[in-house]
């Protein structure tokens, strides 16, 4: 049995912690802000449509067994477009994990550690992320599907603790801003699923790589139940609350959890959780680097490259000047990003390589 090959829950967890980080520190405040009363419908119709993509996108996948993009992007365009998506995911990963990292570690700061700098925050997720990332097996695969369902239970239990204090009139008026918005320009929360990213780059980690629709499908089901979960519980909350400059809602949403004189400010807890969350997802995005620009550069030493990889998630981590700035980047420029990247440049690169397929089988 191959050790370094992961398993259909494996994947499904990654891929879910994935998305899970970005709903906790960024994505759902801006789905709200945009959207607002009407999230919710939103997102069970933008939870559709990225499905049918993502169904295409393994169709397309199945056409080159063991493949990802960057053997298939080598296969249509030679080595120069092999070179090109790779730069550009490697960019696209490191980049905006560091936003995230300073999102995150400025939140840290803030609740727990005002006298610290932000530097020994982030290096400290930096540090935890390498040595989980260097493991042998791919252990940190694997140790994803431990993590996986305390971010189900504390999810959860974070719903239904907050029920007493809901108001479920605030999904009215069910359209929010007009059927405009919720349907077509709304259609941009799709940026919110980002394990699309990283599905490109899953047939060759699989023991069974043609289950990669099943576990892509799997795991956008699982995400969108979470984002529903998440988006719910702050829209009930809070009135105008995302319009401000509040840090985590999701986190102010634990300070009403309260049991009895016993079981109150359990806030500590979940951030517990969601701090290995955050190491696994800083984990995972070094490890997909690390093997593209293995492909790119032919350098077997895995941990020279992981290291020079989470330097550049520290430097970029440390260069937003505040709190504000990263989360307009987070919102803003990754949401371009990822559309023009992960939806349209890969999804291009696939239909054309199916087609070149196509073309060859015909002129044999």
């Amino acid at each position: 049995m191959d050790n370094t090959k992961i398993g259909n829950k494996e994947a499904i967890a990654l891929l879910v912690t994935i998305a899970f980080n970005h709903m906790m520190l960024s994505i759902t405040k801006s789905i709200i802000n945009f959207t607002g009363s009407a999230s919710l419908l939103n997102i069970l119709y933008v939870a559709i449509i990225t499905i049918i993509f993502t169904c295409i996108i393994c169709y397309f996948l199945n056409k080159f067994p063991t493949f990802d993009l960057i053997d298939i992007s080598k296969y249509l365009g030679g080595n120069i477009l092999k070179y090109i998506i790779g730069i550009l995911y490697i960019a696209y990963f490191v980049f905006f994990s560091g936003i995230l990292l300073h999102i995150f570690s400025s939140s840290l700061q803030i609740i727990y550690f005002p006298l610290t700098r932000i530097f020994y925050i982030s290096l400290f997720f930096i540090i935890g992320a390498i040595i989980a990332c260097n493991l042998r097996y791919n252990s940190i695969y694997r140790s994803t599907l431990i993590i996986f369902p305390l971010i189900i239970i504390s999810t959860l239990f974070l719903f239904l603790s907050d029920i007493p204090y809901y108001e479920v009139e605030k999904m009215y008026p069910i359209f929010g801003n007009g059927l405009f918005t919720t349907f077509v320009s709304g259609l941009c929360n799709m940026f919110a699923f980002q394990g699309l990213a990283y599905i490109y780059f899953m047939p060759p980690m699989l023991k069974e790589p043609s289950q990669i629709k099943k576990i892509a499908v799997t795991s956008i089901i699982f995400s969108s139940i979470f984002l529903l979960i998440i988006i719910a519980t702050i829209l009930f909350l809070f009135a105008g609350f995302v319009e401000t400059g509040e840090l985590m809602p999701i986190y102010s949403a634990v300070k009403y959890i309260e049991f009895g004189s016993f079981f109150r400010k359990m806030d500590s807890i979940f951030v517990l959780i969601w701090i290995i969350s955050f190491v696994s997802y800083l984990s995972i995005t070094l490890k997909f680097s690390t093997t593209i620009l293995k492909k790119l550069t032919n350098i077997k030493n895995s941990f020279i490259l992981t290291c020079l990889l989470g330097f550049a998630l520290l430097i970029v981590s440390i260069l937003p000047k505040d709190y504000s700035v990263s989360t307009n980047i987070a919102n803003i420029v990754y949401k371009y990003s990822f559309f023009i990247l992960v939806i349209g440049i890969s999804f291009l690169v696939l239909l054309f390589s199916v087609i070149k397929q196509k073309i060859r089988k015909w002129f044999k």
